[in-house]
């Protein structure tokens, strides 16, 4: 996938910016320079190099319950469909008409047993194939001089699911997404992901670059972030120690932060009537430790709660603009109806506040996007290129910008 200009790493992170990053010791080295969350030339870049070479998650097979459900989305600026075909298989293919290059499907759609374009009606199977190309010659079924429909259907996008998340990746010479994912495909195996049931769904924006997210990948910001929610710095570090009761864990695309044996047990969300969730059902039964958060790089989130499971999905809109997508999982049963409605709410609150409007900055994800918008804004200053890592909680921050540049090269 090719863009014009060409764009280069080195135009936006010199040598002497990746060696302070490469700084052996984790408290002497330096974060990437702000440009690189607030440059157009650089979102560009990332758009030339870094996406379509990914496996980067679009959205969530929830989002198509039945066969011929079908949405529009778009990765590194390239439009996609993703739909379920007519055997319940998810299919993801280029959002463009063989004829004319027109966008073939234009809006989120239910039950479709065809994609029509709608310039001249070409029109295409759930699993792409051209069916039809009404007088393309003159005739109606366009027989006397017909389109080679072999040749022309809609061009596929390489699509995995796992564990609800659709990923695509615009790379003809992808890996296999179990390879990508690579000790993330074992780390929630014990759990029986196929049988959780979507309980809700939601999408909002906000004014921080993606990578953002990514950077928040440590707890040592959970206190004076959450509050409400995190509120004892004994909860996070063994105060006599400064040992911290997570464990973080990066390898490969994928970064995990799983509670480790010393970390005091959470009390499970209530509802306000004394409700709690059933746990996420396990394959053989035992109990095992699992990443609490967990990312797939470059913009996908999974936490694991010990009744709930929150994937997100990071979508860069601009260079200051980001589109969230997150979705809640839980046991069979618990994800609708009035039994479990109360510690239902309680879980998905916990996220996203009582009112879940997102400007009350009560939930855990409202309050980290509002200072990931503060760190935003603070890009626009030259003070904001000296930035530093703890040596005790921010490593995966490292990692992830590491990570970053390596496939900016």
């Amino acid at each position: 996938m090719t863009r014009e200009p060409s764009l280069t790493l080195q135009e936006f992170v010199d040598e002497a910016a990746i060696s302070a990053l490469s700084r052996p010791a984790l408290a002497d080295a330096r974060g990437l320079p702000a440009r690189v969350y607030t440059s157009e030339g650089f979102f560009a870049l990332e758009q030339q190099r870094l996406f379509p070479r990914t496996w980067t998650g679009v959205a969530f097979d929830s989002d198509l319950p039945e066969p011929g459900d079908a949405i529009p989305t778009s990765v590194a600026g390239v439009p996609i469909i993703i739909l379920r075909d007519a055997a319940g298989t998810v299919r993801a293919f280029h959002n463009v008409c063989r004829h004319r290059a027109t966008i073939v499907l234009t809006e989120p759609c239910r039950g479709l047993r065809q994609l029509q374009c709608p310039y001249h009606a070409w029109t295409y199977g759930l699993d792409g194939a051209l069916v039809a190309t009404p007088f393309w010659d003159g005739t109606a079924k366009a027989e006397k001089q017909p389109v080679d429909v072999e040749a022309n259907g809609l061009v596929p996008v390489r699509t995995e699911v796992w564990n609800h998340v659709i990923f695509v990746n615009l790379s003809e010479n992808a890996e296999a997404l179990e390879d990508y994912l690579g000790p993330m495909a074992a780390e929630c195996s014990h759990l029986d992901m196929e049988a959780l049931e979507c309980g809700h769904r939601a999408s909002w924006e906000f004014k921080a670059n993606w990578k953002l997210v990514m950077d928040n990948w440590e707890v040592y910001h959970h206190v004076w972030v959450h509050e409400g929610i995190f509120d004892r710095m004994s909860d996070e570090v063994d105060l006599e120690t400064g040992e911290p009761y997570t464990d973080m864990v990066a390898d490969g695309n994928v970064m995990v932060l799983r509670a480790n044996d010393r970390r005091p047990e959470r009390k499970p969300d209530a509802g306000r009537d004394g409700s709690v969730l059933p746990p996420l059902p396990t394959r053989n039964g035992a109990g095992q430790k699992h990443g609490a958060a967990n990312a797939v790089l470059p913009n996908t989130t999974l936490t694991m709660g010990p009744s709930a499971y929150v994937p997100a999905i990071y979508v860069p809109v601009a260079p200051g603009v980001t589109r969230a997508e997150m979705a809640w999982y839980f046991a069979p049963g618990a994800g609708k109806g009035a039994k479990h409605a109360e510690a239902r709410d309680a879980a998905i609150d916990r996220w996203l506040g009582p009112r879940r409007t997102l400007s009350d900055r009560q939930g855990i994800r409202a309050q980290d996007h509002r200072c990931m918008e503060l760190q935003q804004a603070a890009r626009a200053s030259p003070v904001a290129d000296d930035v530093k890592f703890s040596p005790v909680w921010e490593a995966d921050v490292r990692y992830f910008q590491t990570w970053l540049v390596d496939r900016l090269r």
